[in-house]
C-alpha cells in the first residue's frame, strides 16, 4: 500500500473537495501507512494502532481508523493468498547455485536470439535421515498438566551376542587382510607296517594345501540433522549406542552364519535305529558321538529356546514332571540358548578349533556432499573380522537338524 492509494481512498470516501490543508493531512497519513505496510506483520500492526489512536473523525462521520484498518485487512488478505517470497537463507542458497552456473549463463547470453534454460538439481531426500520431526513419533495433545514424562527408553529386545564366548576369539589392534595356513590332505601313498630284516620299507608321503580366510567388514551409517542433536541430545547419544549394538549384532550373526555353513550335517552313528522315542537329548548325544568318532571332543552347544524347552519338560511314566539340571542333561557342554539359531536346528562342536580375530568397534563422525551447508551429520560404525575355518577341522563340529536326526535314531516298530 502506497501513499497515493491512501489519498485516493480518502478522496473517494469524501463527498466534498478536500482543502489543501486536508490534503496535506491525508498525505502525511499516507506516508505513515506506506512505511507501516513495508514492515513485518507484528511491527506493522503496532504502527497502524499508533496511527489510528492519533486520528479523529473525518467528514460525514467516517472514521479514519476504520479506513486504515480496512486497508490493512486487504493487505493481509493479499499476503495470505500470495505465494511466499524467498527467505534470506534461500536467496543465499540460490545465489550459490547461480554462481556455480556463472560460466554457463555468460555463454548463453552471448548467443543472442537463442532459447536457453538452466537446470538445478535438488539434493535427494534421505529416508533414513533423522530430523526433529521423524526421530520421535506418536505425540498427541493432552489437555492436562498432570503428566509424568518417563525419560526411560523402551527398546526392542534382541538376543545376546554370544559367539565370542563359544569359539576361540580374540581382539587385535589391526585385523590382517587374510590368514593363510597349510592344511593336510589325505594321502594313500605309503602305509606304516611291520617289515622283516632286509625288506624295503614302504614310502610314506604327506601332502598339504594352502588355505585362506579373508577379512570382512561389518559397517553401517546413520544420518541426522543438527537440530535433532540440539533438541534431543540425550536421545541422540542413546541412538548412537543403539547403532553400535546393531553393528556388533551384525558381527555376531555373521560369524554364526559362517560356522553354520561350514559345519557338516549329521550323517550316522551306532545309535541309529536304536531308540524307541528319540528326544532332543538323544539328538545331542548322537552328535557328540559323531564328533568323537572324528577324534574331536564336543564342548559347545548352541540351541534354540524352543528346542531347549523340550529338554525341560520331561515326565515319568505317571506324567509327573522331572527336573534335571543342565549340567546333568548336557555334561561337558557349554550351553548357549538363543534364537539366533533357527528352531529345529542345533550346533555342536569343539569351540577352540574355530579361530577368529577382530578389531575394536570404530566410530567416525563427518559430513559429505551438501551436509555442511544443510546442518546434517553422518556417523559411521564399523568392525573388522577374519575367521579361520579349516576344512579338516569341520569334522569337529556338526549341524543337527533335530527332526532328521530323530528319524535316524528311531527304532523300527517290532524290533
Amino acid at each position: 500500500m502506497e501513499k497515493q492509494d491512501v489519498i485516493d481512498l480518502f478522496v473517494s470516501r469524501s463527498k466534498k473537495t478536500l482543502s489543501e490543508e486536508e490534503m496535506n493531512f491525508v498525505g502525511s497519513i499516507g506516508e505513515s501507512v506506506e512505511k507501516a505496510f513495508e514492515m513485518e506483520t507484528v511491527q506493522r500492526n503496532k504502527e497502524i494502532t499508533a496511527i489510528t489512536e492519533k486520528m479523529g473523525i473525518i467528514a460525514e462521520g467516517e472514521s479514519v481508523s476504520t479506513i486504515i484498518r480496512s486497508l490493512a485487512s486487504k493487505i493481509e488478505t493479499l499476503e495470505a493468498t500470495a505465494k511466499r517470497t524467498f527467505s534470506n537463507a534461500e536467496k543465499e542458497s540460490l545465489k550459490r547455485l547461480l554462481d556455480g552456473k556463472k560460466d554457463e549463463i555468460e555463454k548463453v547470453l552471448r548467443q543472442k536470439g537463442q532459447a536457453w534454460s538452466l537446470e538445478f538439481k535438488a539434493k535427494r531426500a534421505v529416508s533414513a535421515l533423522m530430523t526433529t520431526s521423524t526421530v520421535l513419533t506418536g505425540a498427541v495433545a493432552i489437555n492436562t498438566d498432570n503428566v509424568f514424562d518417563d525419560t526411560e527408553l523402551t527398546l526392542i529386545r534382541y538376543p545376546a551376542n554370544f559367539i565370542g564366548d563359544a569359539i576361540n576369539s580374540r581382539q587385535v589392534s589391526k585385523v590382517p587382510f587374510s590368514i593363510k595356513w597349510k592344511e593336510e590332505i589325505v594321502s594313500n601313498d605309503g602305509v606304516i607296517t611291520t617289515v622283516v630284516e632286509g625288506d624295503t620299507k614302504p614310502l610314506v608321503d604327506f601332502k598339504f594345501s594352502w588355505k585362506y580366510a579373508y577379512r570382512v567388514k561389518y559397517a553401517g551409517r546413520i544420518e541426522f540433522t543438527e537440530e535433532t542433536e540440539i533438541d534431543f541430545e540425550q536421545l541422540t547419544l542413546d541412538i548412537i549406542d543403539m547403532f553400535e549394538a546393531k553393528v556388533l549384532r551384525a558381527y555376531n550373526d555373521g560369524l554364526l552364519t559362517a560356522i553354520l555353513a561350514w559345519a557338516p550335517v549329521y550323517t550316522s552313528t551306532i545309535l541309529d535305529l536304536t531308540i524307541l522315542k528319540p528326544t532332543v537329548l538323544n539328538v545331542v548325544n548322537a552328535g557328540k558321538l559323531m564328533i568323537a568318532n572324528n577324534s574331536y571332543t564336543a564342548d559347545t552347544l548352541i540351541i534354540n529356546p524352543g528346542d531347549y524347552a523340550e529338554t525341560q519338560n520331561m515326565q515319568n511314566s505317571l506324567g509327573d514332571p522331572i527336573f534335571v539340571p543342565d549340567n546333568v542333561l548336557f555334561p561337558g557342554l557349554k550351553l548357549f540358548v538363543t534364537n539366533k539359531i533357527p528352531v529345529g536346528t542345533a550346533l555342536l562342536g569343539e569351540g577352540g578349533i574355530v579361530k577368529e580375530q577382530h578389531g575394536t568397534y570404530i566410530l567416525r563422525s563427518g559430513q559429505y556432499g551438501n551436509q555442511l551447508i544443510e546442518n546434517e551429520k553422518t556417523i559411521i560404525g564399523e568392525m573388522f573380522s577374519v575367521i579361520k575355518l579349516p576344512t579338516e577341522s569341520s569334522k569337529g563340529w556338526v549341524k543337527l537338524v533335530i527332526a532328521t536326526v530323530k528319524e535316524a535314531l528311531q527304532k523300527p516298530s517290532g524290533n
